[in-house]
């Protein structure tokens, strides 16, 4: 019995490491509104089971899932009936093949990243970007100031595509992976 209730409170603290995780690297790029709306969005992640994988800093995936649901579409949006879905809300805006904007709901306003689409929707990775560790010519172009909070605010749908698109190639592409999604059923 006690090896259970163990097991059980590793499990716990090994999924709250995971959703704080997660929850802490929400993109500081953000808006008091949401950029993408309705229209705007896209629906490029096929409906399905899911097991989602948070990434160390050094690029290994964790070595487990912390969250594990069905995920639907509603209103163009991606949600889950499960507990604890990381990017409940979250909507999708390609920026150009298989590379979206995601923008996700917060407490305090809007957040966006980046993520990766792949095997047609099954697989998604995603990159929360921090304002501090995009070059200064990248946010120059877009018009974009770190904020005193560190925050990069931004004030419309353009200009995010400006930032992204720039963060996105003055790392060619190659961008810290801090999580992945992968289909499991359905």
């Amino acid at each position: 019995m006690r090896a259970l209730a163990l097991t059980c409170v590793k499990a716990s603290l090994r999924l709250a490491a995971g959703l704080a995780f997660a929850l802490g690297l929400t993109a500081c790029f953000a808006s008091e509104e949401e950029l993408v709306g309705y229209w705007g969005a896209d629906r490029p992640v096929a409906e399905g089971v899911y097991a989602h994988t948070p990434t160390h800093p050094d690029g290994r995936e964790w070595d487990r899932p912390t969250w594990t649901g069905a995920i639907t579409v509603s209103q163009r949006r991606y949600v889950s009936d499960e507990p604890n879905f990381p990017h409940q809300n979250a909507r999708f805006h390609e920026l150009f093949d298989d590379v979206y904007i995601v923008q996700s709901p917060r407490e305090d306003g809007v957040g966006y990243g980046l993520a990766f689409v792949y095997e047609d929707g099954r697989v998604v990775s995603y990159h929360q970007p921090s304002c501090s560790d995009v070059e200064e010519a990248v946010l120059d172009a877009a018009g974009v100031s770190l904020d005193a909070e560190g925050y990069c605010p931004i004030h419309d749908l353009d200009q995010l595509e400006t930032v992204m698109r720039g963060l996105y190639e003055a790392a060619e592409g190659q961008l810290r992976v801090d999580g992945v999604y992968r289909r499991v059923e359905g």
